[in-house]
Order: structure tokens, then C-alpha cells, then sequence
């Protein structure tokens, strides 16, 4: 019951996260037609645009990270992975993934320290920007999340 309570979690936080990319996308590239447009054709640029995409970069690559985890498919450094063996990933699964887990939640508290202290120092008329900056702790939460239920859902289903 765990397990699949485990596996359902995963698959809707998947499909928010493919959502959130997908719409982070498509706004990156709405907008950078428009700027390319407003440029070519009215010598002008959006204001602020530069700054938008490189946050919606994040909005992109930050989402798609969590899709890579929970598919199984992001990248493996680990000793054990090297060899490629099945027992060896099976024994080291679950300590790594709560590794992983431990070091995406260390970051996630550091990246929500640095969003306050961006929020409380963003000028009024930029605020908006210190909102599109919330991706990184966000972020840096699912991936902890995910590879918490990742570890979880290593366990054998004897021992579940």
C-alpha cells in the first residue's frame, strides 16, 4: 500500500513538473519570438525580456531534472553503477538515493535562505523576478522528494 501510494505520488508530481516545463517552454519561446520580432521590425525589446529567460532556463531545466529521477535516467556517478551490475545497483540503490535526497534538501534550504534574501532586497518594481526565482528551492525540494520515494520505492516488496 506504501509502495503504491509511493508510485502514485511520483506519476502526479511527473505530470505537474511535465506541465510546468512544457508551459515554461512555451512562454520561453513566445517570448523569444517577440523579441526577435520587436527587434527586427521595431528596433526595440521587451522590457526586462533577457531576464525573464534566463529564469524560465531554470523553469525548463530544473522540472525536466525531477522528470530525469523519477524516470530512473539521470546521472549516475556511483562506484556501483560504474560496473553496471544488477545485485550491486539493488544493494546501493537505496543508500544512494537517500544520499541524494539529503544533499537536494541541503540545497533546497540554502536556495530558500537565498530567495528571502532576494525578496527582501528586491527593489518594488522587480519583484516579479524574486517570484520567477521561487523555481530554485522548488526545485531543489522535488529532487529531494524524489529520490526519497525513489529509495522507498527500492525496497523489496517482502520488506514493504
Amino acid at each position: 500500500m506504501v509502495l503504491r501510494a509511493c508510485r502514485w505520488l511520483e506519476q502526479v508530481l511527473t505530470r505537474i513538473e511535465l506541465g510546468a516545463a512544457l508551459l515554461a517552454f512555451a512562454f520561453m519561446l513566445a517570448l523569444s519570438v517577440a523579441d526577435i520580432v520587436g527587434r527586427n521590425l521595431f528596433h526595440a525589446t521587451l522590457p526586462g525580456g533577457d531576464l525573464v529567460l534566463r529564469q524560465l532556463v531554470l523553469w525548463v531545466a530544473l522540472p525536466g531534472a525531477a522528470l530525469a529521477v523519477a524516470a530512473q535516467r539521470h546521472l549516475h556517478l556511483d562506484p556501483a553503477n560504474l560496473t553496471a551490475r544488477p545485485a550491486w545497483q539493488k544493494l546501493t540503490a537505496i543508500p544512494f538515493n537517500l544520499g541524494s535526497a539529503l544533499v537536494c534538501a541541503l540545497l533546497a534550504h540554502a536556495a530558500w535562505s537565498y530567495w528571502l534574501d532576494e525578496w527582501q532586497y528586491e527593489s518594488a518594481d522587480a519583484v516579479w523576478l524574486a517570484w520567477l526565482g521561487l523555481i530554485l528551492p522548488i526545485a531543489f525540494g522535488l529532487l529531494a522528494l524524489h529520490f526519497l520515494l525513489r529509495a522507498v520505492l527500492a525496497i523489496p516488496d517482502k520488506a514493504a
